[in-house]
């Protein structure tokens, strides 16, 4: 039977990642806030970025956040395989953690997303060490929509983790979507479900009350996806602003990536006011998030779990409306949307608007990391 800690244990811990870069990499944060997390709790935690494309060396040092310090080793992206295995293994044989908690998104560890050598270098520096395992994200193609290449690109992915799996022989595995469980099922890999969390903690700055301002702003944080129909969001918009007599704007923040200047094309062309933010701290982005009226998300429905915007949203206490292209995952029915999620559909807007109903705030760190906790005393 395997021995795992119990609540008055510590665990021992080191997340393995891409990148650590604050800001940058949406894993890295939050690697970084569910470890500060455990740290507050009595339990020592490191990490480990295996491909840090932000570095031009390797970095051993520490990373702050909320009061704690969380020892940290950044690899860069340019080093050698077997510089990386060396420099790896004699940072973890100093900290000689009893878990190796593996962030995967195939994408973090190789530029296109098929990361051949990691199974191998993971199981050198991993060598006589428990596993677990966390899947943000699994393979591109899933969808019925998708291209042949996506497909055939998807297949490799998929047995890259299915190597990866039987390598590493995992003590416990994790994904922040219920899609992603069951496909991961279907391979014969069991996962637990592990919600995710706002990496944009509540700020505690008043609320600025647009409603009382009859205002309605709505707010897309982060990437914006391609085929998402902003122009029939844009013409609601307006026709709800002409009717209600109310000022309709939006507002992007953060790296909205190659799409923003269509959005803000789109929105202006119909003389509503955009303002773009750009990259915030996060306390500018909370603040952003606690005064606006509807937060718009282009993830597709079946994936909006494993939206670190969407969580933010969700605990800026924000409805949040889903206006994605049409992306629906080949072997499975319909998904579930999950509570506080809208799909935009034409005609909805109003509605949406002038809902009433409760909202759920989503998980909190705190929350998530009592979860992976409780996970790992449950296993055996």
């Amino acid at each position: 039977m395997l021995v795992l800690p119990t609540h008055t244990q510590e665990m021992k811990m080191v997340f393995i990642c891409g990148s650590l870069e604050p800001g940058c990499d949406g894993v890295g944060d939050y690697v970084r806030r569910l470890a500060i997390d455990m740290i507050r709790k009595g339990h020592e935690i490191g990490a480990i970025a295996l491909n840090d494309r932000y570095v031009t060396s390797s970095f051993n040092g520490c990373q702050t956040s909320e009061g704690f310090k969380l020892p940290v080793f950044r690899l860069p992206s340019t080093h050698r395989e077997g510089k990386r295995i060396k420099e790896a293994l004699r940072w973890l044989n100093d900290i000689n953690p009893q878990f190796l908690s593996l962030q995967f998104v195939p994408f973090s560890f190789q530029s296109k997303g098929l990361p051949g050598m990691l199974s191998h270098i993971l199981s050198k520096i991993g060598k006589g060490r428990r596993w677990h395992i966390m899947f943000h994200e699994l393979w591109v193609g899933m969808d019925v929509e998708s291209s042949k290449k996506h497909v055939y690109w998807g297949l490799v992915q998929k047995q890259l983790i299915r190597l990866l799996v039987k390598k590493l022989k995992p003590v416990l595995v994790h994904t922040q979507t219920k899609l992603y469980q069951e496909q991961l099922s279907k391979m014969g890999i069991p996962a637990f479900y592990l919600p995710l969390f706002s990496n944009i903690p509540v700020s505690e700055q008043k609320m600025i009350a647009c409603i009382e301002k009859r205002e309605v702003s709505m707010v897309v944080f982060g990437a914006i996806h391609p085929g998402a129909p902003v122009e029939l969001l844009v013409k609601e918009a307006c026709q709800y602003s002409k009717q209600k007599g109310t000022p309709v704007s939006l507002t992007l923040v953060g790296n909205c990536g190659a799409e923003q200047n269509k959005w803000v094309n789109v929105w202006q062309s119909e003389n509503l006011p955009v303002k773009v933010m750009g990259g915030q701290p996060a306390s500018k982005i909370s603040e952003i998030l606690s005064g606006s009226t509807l937060g718009i998300s282009t993830t597709v429905t079946a994936l909006v779990e494993k939206s670190g915007s969407v969580a933010a949203m969700r605990a800026h206490k924000l409805p949040v409306l889903c206006v994605s292209r049409e992306w629906q995952p080949r072997g499975f029915g319909r998904p579930v949307i999950p509570p506080g999620i809208i799909e935009f559909t034409p005609g909805i807007l109003d509605g949406c608007l002038s809902s009433k109903a409760a909202l759920p705030a989503g998980y909190n760190v705190s929350e998530v990391s009592k979860i992976f906790e409780e996970h790992f005393i449950s296993v055996e």
